[in-house]
């Protein structure tokens, strides 16, 4: 077996992808995670432009320059770019679905979309305003993204397997109801057991 060949197939570990904390499967995660952020941007600057009339440009997604409080248009793209951190929300909770993670996720998309507006327009943003949405965005994807992973996380851990019992539902009876116990005559038995 060649050198070459021992160096790459060490490099490609599947098993360690199942690993949260894997190398591999965060940069995958961030690949994922930011093509669903600007899918869901096209989308919906797609669908504006369907209804407002306007001529769709990548500048929307890609360029800071658009985003101003002078026009209609650049007040309602600040508006969706809001959206699109709440819709961003749904997709950190599934695909990355750790609550430590969240913070280093949020502000990674964030990194990113600088990079990539600054390399766009070929200047660094200078607008107030783009770099104000993007503290807002950053601050709904962290809070909300921790919160909606860390209960991900709780109701697996600790709900799982539970039933509820007002609706008879149970993997033991399988659709039969659960009889009510009279707590007070079981109290009642339980004082006289111990009382002897």
């Amino acid at each position: 077996m060649s050198k070459s060949h021992i160096k790459y197939s060490s490099l490609i570990h599947f098993e360690s992808f199942n690993d949260t904390f894997s190398p591999s499967r965060i940069f995958a995660q961030i690949i994922i995670l930011q093509s669903f952020y600007y899918i869901t941007a096209v989308a919906m600057f797609c669908f504006l432009a369907s209804l407002s009339g306007y001529p769709f440009t990548f500048d929307w997604i890609f360029s800071w320059e658009p985003i101003t409080f002078q026009n209609a248009l650049g007040l309602t793209l600040t508006i969706l770019w809001i959206i699109d951190s709440f819709v961003c929300i749904i997709f950190m909770t599934i695909i990355v679905g750790r609550s430590k993670l969240a913070w280093d996720f949020a502000l990674t998309i964030h990194a990113i979309n600088f990079c990539v507006c600054w390399i766009y327009s070929g200047k660094l943003p200078s607008s107030m305003l783009w770099w104000g949405l993007q503290i807002v965005s950053s601050v709904i994807l962290v809070s909300l993204g921790t919160w909606t992973s860390r209960w991900r996380e709780l109701r697996d851990t600790f709900f799982d397997g539970l039933t509820d019992t007002e609706l008879g539902n149970n993997d033991n009876n399988e659709g039969e109801t659960i009889a009510m116990k009279d707590m007070s005559r079981q109290n009642n038995i339980n004082e006289e057991e111990h009382n002897k």
